[in-house]
Parts: C-alpha cells; structure tokens; sequence
C-alpha cells in the first residue's frame, strides 16, 4: 500500500467516490494524477500517493484501508498478478501469477483457494464485467496505432470515463438528448443509477471513437445536417 503505481479504472473512480461521499470532480482533483498514453494518446488516471518518505496510499491508516468495502480493482486482486497481452485479453482468457511478497501475511495461510473462488470473495466480477466493457474502446482495432492529441477528444474521453459527474451534467444540461435519441427508460435508468450512467457513457465512447452505432441521431437532426450541408 506504499511506493507503488495504481491505475484506476473507471469503475474505480465510481466506487471510491462514492465511498468519500465527494463529486467526482473533486475525487480526481484531490487522489489523483492523469497520465497520457504513450501509443493510445488517451488519457489515464492513478492514485496520487502521500508526499511522505514512503508515498503511502492516502487511503491507508494504522487501522486499515478506510475504503476497503470500495478498494480498486488492483488492491482486490492483489496478490494474484494477471499475465496477459492484447490477443489473450481480446480472446477473453485470463492468466494470472501469484506475486512473490513477503509483506503479505495472506500467503503464508494454509488454505487453498482456486483463482475464481478469490475472485468471488473479493468481490472481482462487477469490475471485470465493466473493464471488458471499457477495453471494448482501448482495445478497438479501429484505434490500434493511432495517437490521439486532439485535446478536445482527449476531454471527451476523460470526462466519460473518469469524470461521471460532468459526464451526467453534459448529457442532462446541455443539448445531448436533442440530439441522440435515447429511450425514455434509459434515461431513467441513467438519471438515477451510476452504473447505468457509466455504461451508456461507454456507449457514447463507442459512437464517437470508434464508430459503433450503438447510438442513433434523431432523424429530424440528421435532416438539418443533410441540408446544411447540401446532402439530398
């Protein structure tokens, strides 16, 4: 829980938010630090460690992890390491190593435990379930060798995955459903249920990155675009 580098996903971001009771403006604000791909050109988050000699988690006290319940992906998983590659993780197969640390008492436990039974108790499959649904975007080949630097795509992607706060605010406060047309029950849905939210949010990720038409423009915008522009 110290010296260490942990990505956050988006799911992540979602849960340790809401644990602190904080918007999500201000959770990647005060715990966080964004970092841009070096091939993707799209921007990533990690937990900004303490300033302290042992640049401990914020999160961790003489008594525990104060999130626990609300802990990232990485922390669950730990010690199991996943050893994979953009084939294996595109075939869905999963590989894993346990880490060789002799800080962690768990190991030195008698008891045997399969990697899915770990898995189950740790709470694992609600976050595979959404990064599966996150690497539908990161690891589309429609994005394989290219490097974003539009800043304005790369603040779409950010606010969408990451920000879900303004993320609800950009679909709710501005014009958003006048022009998708989204069902009157997802809107609901997405109105008051984060989890929701976030998939639609990578919904709206798939439409505009990689060309999934997974949403659909209203018909009477895709007609005012058409003669805008002298389409018959």
């Amino acid at each position: 829980c110290r010296n260490t580098t942990i990505f956050l996903t988006p799911y992540d971001i979602l849960r340790m938010k809401n644990a602190l009771g904080i918007s999500s403006e201000d959770f990647l604000k005060t715990y966080t630090n964004t970092l841009i791909g070096k091939d993707s050109g799209l921007p990533v988050v990690v937990l900004r460690m303490g300033e302290d000699e042992e640049k401990s988690c914020p999160f961790v006290t003489p008594e525990g992890c104060t999130i626990y319940d609300d802990r990232p992906w990485s922390c669950r998983m730990y010690p199991l390491q996943p050893e994979s590659t953009n084939i294996t993780e595109k075939a869905s197969k999963e590989y894993y190593s346990i880490v060789d640390a002799p800080f962690c008492l768990g190991l030195e436990e008698n008891r045997v435990v399969s990697v899915e039974e770990w898995k189950e108790e740790q709470g694992i499959p609600i976050y595979i379930e959404m990064e599966q649904l996150f690497k539908r975007i990161t690891l589309s080949e429609h994005l394989k060798g290219k490097e974003i630097r539009n800043r304005k795509i790369q603040d779409m992607f950010y606010m969408a995955s990451y920000d879900l706060d303004r993320f609800k605010r950009f679909v709710f406060d501005s014009k958003f459903l006048d022009v998708f047309d989204v069902d009157s029950s997802t809107v609901e849905k997405i109105r008051r249920d984060e989890l929701e939210l976030l998939k639609f949010a990578f919904r709206w990720l798939e439409f505009g990155l990689i060309g999934q038409h997974v949403l659909k423009v209203k018909p009477d915008v895709l007609e005012a675009k058409k003669q805008e522009l002298g389409i018959k």
